[in-house]
């Protein structure tokens, strides 16, 4: 009887320690976790693309000897900083200047000849009055006339020939001058002289360009968009630019936007002008540009790091009655921090930013923050 007794006070204090540890169990199952969050609202959110190209020249100007002759001197170098008009080579001038000196001294016997002829004209035109007042006069014979007139005659011809010799005298010296002064090549824009293929006695001709000179205090950048971004690119519009190799934050400025898709590429070519005032962007860097293509007005949006992707598919945590839901989520455009819910979020829906990762469906939560609010 007492063994029976006994074994009986054992069972039930085994089943009191087993009813213990199942509470102590769910107790710990039920913990909550500590989490932050946010309530859904609406927002205008922008668009933005984000594209690469390659810094290019303001502009890239190649250099042309106009007439064909010898390099006599170089006064510069590559690298070197040129003004506009600056002189980048001369050429042999020994016969441009001859035929210079030839065409002046032409140019003064000519006007020298239009005085004369001048001259004999007024000349003229006295001895025809003189001679026809004596042939009115009956004092000289009609022959004697005629020959007055034809003396008039003579000298309005003699002075239309030196006028016109002396035009084309005009226009040999302007040839010769002009030769002359080609004999020495300028630069047609101030910036930096970026190849030269000549050195001193080499033959140029004016088919081919021997000196690039590149105009860098405006760069530019040129990016292919497709047709369904262009309708929002605008002339004028600033674009947020990134030099990856120098590490920095510039802002361009829509310079051009082709009117029509490039026939190969079936991408309209865009081009970017980056002011570069102290020369540091250099031809060839890499400039990423952050293109402004829209804007998304009033729609619901979390932040990003609210969200959670697994294989492409997006997912979020609600706070309802104390207690995590996950929901499914298709997600828009992201704009800086927050990123646009299509669906699965509705305004006003509490959503879990921190402590999304920790928490699973059903769990209990405490929150201890609410972005905007005070903890609770």
């Amino acid at each position: 009887m007492k063994r029976s007794i006994l074994l009986l006070v054992c069972v039930m204090l085994f089943a009191i320690t087993a009813s213990g540890c199942s509470k102590e169990e769910i107790v710990q199952e039920e913990r909550l976790v500590p989490v932050e969050i946010i309530k859904a609202t609406l927002a205008d959110l922008e668009h933005s693309l984000n594209t690469s190209g390659e810094v290019a020249a303001g502009s890239d100007v190649a250099v042309y000897s106009k007439i064909s002759g010898r390099v006599s001197s170089i006064p510069v170098k590559v690298g070197s900083q040129v003004a506009k008009g600056q002189v980048l080579f001369e050429m042999e001038a020994t016969e441009a200047r001859n035929a210079l000196m030839q065409s002046e001294a032409s140019l003064t016997l000519n006007e020298a000849n239009l005085l004369r002829s001048e001259r004999a004209l007024e000349d003229a035109r006295l001895s025809f009055e003189r001679n026809k007042e004596l042939y009115d006069a009956q004092a000289i014979s009609l022959q004697q006339f005629e020959q007055a007139e034809t003396a008039l005659i003579n000298a309005e011809a003699n002075l239309k020939t030196a006028e016109a010799q002396l035009k084309q005298s005009e226009a040999s010296l302007n040839t010769a001058q002009e030769n002359y002064n080609n004999a020495a090549v300028t630069s047609p824009v101030s910036g930096i002289i970026a190849t030269m293929s000549i050195n001193v006695g080499d033959m140029v001709n004016p088919q081919v360009s021997v000196v690039t000179v590149v105009h860098l205090e405006t760069t530019k950048v040129k990016v292919n968009l497709s047709e369904n971004i262009i309708a929002n690119i605008k002339v004028g519009d600033k674009v947020p630019v990134t030099i990856n190799a120098l590490n920095k934050n510039v802002t361009g400025t829509i310079l051009t936007v082709a009117p029509k898709a490039d026939a190969a590429s079936k991408a309209f070519p865009v081009e970017v002008a980056i002011e570069n005032t102290d020369g540091e962007i250099k031809p060839g860097m890499v400039a990423r540009l952050n293109l402004s293509t829209g804007t998304s007005k009033e729609v619901v949006a979390v932040p990003t790091d609210a969200l959670i992707e697994r294989d492409g598919q997006y997912t979020a945590f609600l706070v309802e009655d104390e207690r995590a839901k996950e929901v499914q989520v298709k997600i828009g455009v992201t704009s800086g921090e927050l990123t646009e819910v299509k669906e699965g979020i509705s305004e006003g829906d509490i959503v879990i930013i921190k402590g999304n990762r920790l928490v699973g469906e059903g769990q209990k939560v405490k929150i201890v923050s609410e972005l905007g609010g005070a903890s609770k």
